[in-house]
């Protein structure tokens, strides 16, 4: 007997191990290349935000988190990314304990391991911005919530209520999986909302109360125009193939994981109808698809906030349902099926690490390889005179890197643009100013040479339509004498004609 109670402390040993071995790769994907690229557009905005964390309408959580970050550890593309790598890290093993806590070991250790190595995930764990943080919290409270409901305990509750208020003060789109939460325990529980409950969900809503002016103020804002498309039944679809593969898959690969998914999606379906985990299953998919629907619907009646980066909070529930499905089926057949998984998978993140994503825009609204700034930067220094010159953009989304990297000593810039095309940042129309110039009225400024910015931002060669019309008019007016590219970003030179 003792000798058996020895045998399985070591397989126990052995198995905590290499748990640990693996989720020690899951960082080390992480952490590989994280300074690599320079800073891209949102991610200027996020310093620009910690430096008066206080003076925006974002939720402001991890604003002010992030101006002390600064502050110990100064501004790189390494100090500034790390936080959002250790949230997500953080992300994966509360996934793995919230399987393990709701399902058994194995389904937590295969949701843990789609996870860690998406693509998707991997991402924004690589990105200086909120989504991991809120991730993290969304997580966790989902964590909590499932044992507060178990146990009943005042501390957990308790518990529950901060993280609640951490998640919506660091990222809007917890309201939805807040909300979600809420309908979860009054449809679904198996004994009825009390009073004590709905206290705890008050408690929260009074603190987000206290921020609502500045929420409200943001709402107007993307409400009178906002750049977020409209969500169509394809976004849907596009939505699970990103949580699948991320930005970075192709279209055969994507075709491969819906028909994988919806493999997996059918046995954990047929795994509750063979009454297990039917309570476990029902808790995932109410934080899976109620609050996504809950975004779709609200951006097709109102106005559109659907973005996939946003909808990343969502996502572990997803895994979990997935890997349901996985441990569900026939050993042989699962053997199969999930090493096309891993294969698909490695391709993605292959892809991901070497910056490839060729697919249409509508696989990636609002997200695009990061280009190398800092090279566009010292060449500029290095030719550009500035009694002489003029430095002109075509794409708003590549002036605040060049102004960040030059620390504004070849600002002023001026952003140029044909009137048919709205800015693509705003429905509204753009309005002319000193530094913003339409077509008609290129031929007031005077210059020596005009140095011209323009980007393919998904290395489709082919710039957006007010970049491309703002070429051909500049080809056809002025005499275009030099230009270089780097990595997708484009430098073109023109000088008058005469």
């Amino acid at each position: 007997m003792s000798f058996l109670k020895i045998s399985s402390r070591a397989i126990e040993y052995r198995g905590c191990l290499g748990v640990i071995a693996i989720f020690f790769i899951y960082f080390l994907v992480r952490l590989y290349h994280l300074g690599y690229h320079d800073l891209w557009y949102d991610e200027i905005y996020s310093v620009n935000y910690a430096q008066h964390p206080w003076n925006n309408w974002n939720a402001p959580l991890y604003w002010i988190f992030m101006h002390f970050w600064i502050n110990l550890f100064g501004i790189s593309e390494f100090s500034l990314r790390f936080p959002s790598l250790i949230f997500n890290f953080l992300t994966v093993i509360l996934v793995f304990l919230l399987g393990k806590n709701i399902f058994n070991k194995k389904i937590s250790i295969l949701a843990s391991f789609l996870i860690g190595f998406s693509p998707f995930h991997i991402w924004y764990a690589q990105e200086a911005r909120d989504y991991s943080m809120v991730l993290f919290f969304g997580t966790l409270s989902s964590y909590v919530l499932f044992k507060a409901i178990k146990e009943e305990t005042f501390k957990l509750w308790l518990f529950f209520i901060l993280v609640s208020i951490a998640g919506i003060y660091t990222n809007y789109f917890y309201i939805f999986l807040f909300i979600a939460q809420g309908l979860y325990i009054i449809f679904f529980k198996r004994f009825k909302l009390n009073f004590k409950e709905i206290i705890f969900f008050l408690i929260v809503i009074l603190f987000f109360l206290h921020y609502m002016p500045k929420f409200l103020s943001k709402f107007y804002f993307v409400w009178r125009g906002f750049w977020i498309p409209k969500p169509t039944w394809k976004s849907l679809i596009i939505t699970l193939e990103n949580f699948s593969l991320g930005y970075n898959g192709s279209y055969i690969l994507y075709i491969i994981s819906n028909i994988l998914s919806v493999i997996f999606f059918i046995s954990a379906v047929w795994a509750v109808h063979k009454n297990k985990f039917k309570e476990s299953f029902i808790f995932c998919l109410s934080l899976f698809v109620l609050p996504i629907t809950l975004c779709f619907i609200f951006s097709r009646i109102f106005f559109s906030v659907y973005l996939d980066r946003g909808l990343i909070i969502f996502s572990p529930y997803y895994y979990l349902i997935l890997s349901l499905g996985i441990i569900n089926i026939n050993r042989i057949l699962r053997v199969g099926l999930f090493t096309i998984l891993v294969l698909i998978l490695s391709i993605s993140v292959y892809r991901y690490f070497n910056d490839l994503m060729f697919e249409p825009i509508a696989h990636h609204i609002g997200t695009y390889i990061k280009k190398p700034i800092k090279s566009v930067v010292r060449f500029l220094s290095e030719n550009v005179k500035r009694k002489e010159d003029i430095v002109a953009f075509t794409n708003v989304s590549t002036m605040p890197g060049i102004d960040f990297y030059s620390h504004k000593k070849i600002s002023p810039f001026y952003y140029i643009f044909n009137p048919k095309f709205p800015d693509t940042s705003s429905k509204r129309p753009i309005q002319e100013s000193r530094y913003c110039i339409s077509l008609h009225k290129m031929n007031s400024l005077e210059f020596r040479r005009l140095w011209v910015i323009s980007s393919d931002w998904a290395r489709s060669g082919k710039f957006d339509k007010n970049s491309q019309s703002v070429k051909e008019w500049l080809d056809k007016n002025l005499k275009l004498d030099f230009s270089k590219e780097f990595d997708g970003l484009w430098v073109f030179r023109y000088v008058p004609s005469k």
